[in-house]
């Protein structure tokens, strides 16, 4: 039985379930060689273990697996997943219905990974979680592996739930967790959402 907390956070997906037809071609856009330049310094050389939390409409998840990675996709939003699975399923993606902060399902994998890719994750994370969430990344990363993460700021789409997650605080949690901050960029919203920006970040283990 899920807790409290775990409730609250599955119920903050389903709004992707709801709208996953409309975001099936909205997250699609920009393709995978347009997205991420704050974090393609650190894209690993393939062949190499990926994870990719929070995958969408795999959009990225397709993006790794063509260039040869080997990427373990999660995304609890069953629709959303559904479709990504019709669009871009691929000999290299394993997709899973999983979700931080825990990654149950991921951990008992018992896989290592060489990159990860958090986007637009932690932005469901209650504050209570947020440690946590560092915590399991950390858990599943290989020596000096680099996770990447955007973070969400600004006014809360209607009929969504989002928390906030700083970028000092972030670096904190991270630290405590044995990832240090080796990246940090403030970008504004792609789509120009007013009041929505991000703080594109890359940690690595140490």
């Amino acid at each position: 039985m899920m807790t409290e907390t775990e409730d609250s956070i599955a119920r903050g997906f389903l709004p992707y379930n709801a709208e996953a037809e409309e975001l099936r071609t909205r997250y699609a856009d920009p393709p995978f060689a347009e997205r991420h330049k704050s974090f393609r310094f650190f894209f690993p050389e393939a062949p190499a273990d990926i994870l990719d939390i929070g995958a969408g409409v795999g959009v990225d998840a397709q993006g790794f697996a063509e260039l040869g990675h080997k990427v373990v996709a999660v995304e609890p939003a069953d629709a959303m997943r559904a479709f990504a699975i019709e669009d871009r399923d691929h000999a290299n993606i394993t997709w899973v219905d999983d979700c931080l902060p825990r990654l149950d399902k991921v951990r008992a994998m018992g896989l290592l990974f060489d990159f990860i890719l958090a986007s637009a994750s932690f932005m469901h994370l209650p504050e209570d979680c947020q440690a946590d969430g560092f915590v399991t990344m950390a858990s599943l990363m290989k020596p000096e592996a680099h996770a990447a993460m955007s973070l969400r700021h600004g006014p809360v789409p209607e009929g969504r739930t989002m928390y906030d997650l700083s970028p000092d605080d972030a670096a904190k949690r991270a630290a405590a967790s044995g990832l240090a901050l080796v990246r940090h960029e403030e970008k504004p919203d792609r789509v120009g959402r007013p009041g929505v920006t991000w703080s594109m970040m890359v940690f690595e283990k140490t």
